[in-house]
């Protein structure tokens, strides 16, 4: 390895670990006492030398808000892929997205503000876009598997996240325990199906095409 290669990939590491150094000091006192003399102190470097590697800690927060976007769409997506049909898919994906907010606590604080945390820059919204797309294809094989209807796809999948993401949000903040939320979401999903079920059900009874239509 030459100078050169050397250099790169000894400031590269000098970068990996302020980021960690971070998500250290946010995991035991939360990302609101993150600053970057303590990110400098925990890992005996200079303090004024950090912001040649982060203009300030708003760009050092959004990389780990990218790095905690990539991290949680790549668990999915693995999640998605050992499912066996689309049902067991929609189950494993809200269970990845559990398991993701457990193994990341700090992570998912910051990438959803549940630490209090704001950006003077606006927040990235591509990952989480893509989240958001893993989610839209999971609900619809849902539908299309049991052919049930897709027209207020949209909704449901909201429904999906925002009941995920509520037992997630209810559980680091200590309200109910996390084998608890595990339990929950299930139920939610039994829940879900039988009233996409109902509602497609609804929909084909009041049909005027199968009652035939108005004189």
């Amino acid at each position: 390895m030459g100078r050169k290669e050397r250099r790169l990939r000894d400031r590269q590491e000098l970068k990996l670990s302020m980021l960690e150094a971070a998500r250290a000091i946010a995991l035991a006192e939360g990302w609101s006492n993150v600053t970057m003399r303590k990110i400098a102190d925990r890992i005996e470097y200079s303090h004024a030398a950090i912001y040649a590697y982060f203009e300030n800690k708003d760009i050092l927060l959004l990389e780990l808000v990218h790095e905690g976007f990539r991290l949680l769409e790549a668990d999915l997506k693995r999640a998605r892929a050992q499912a066996h049909d689309p049902e067991e898919a929609m189950r494993l994906l809200t269970h990845g997205y559990l398991e993701f907010a457990w193994r990341y606590p700090e992570l998912y604080r910051l990438m959803y503000g549940l630490d209090g945390v704001t950006f003077s820059i606006s927040e990235p919204e591509k990952e989480g876009l893509q989240i958001e797309d893993v989610a839209i294809l999971t609900v619809k094989d849902v539908l299309d598997f049991h052919g049930w209807s897709t027209e207020h796809l949209a909704d449901q999948v909201y429904i999906l996240w925002g009941t995920v993401h509520g037992l997630v949000t209810l559980t680091l903040a200590d309200r109910i325990r996390g084998g608890q939320a595990a339990q929950l979401i299930e139920q939610a999903i039994q829940g879900m199906l039988l009233a996409w079920k109902h509602e497609t059900d609804t929909a084909h009874s009041t049909s005027p095409s199968e009652h035939g239509a108005p004189l």
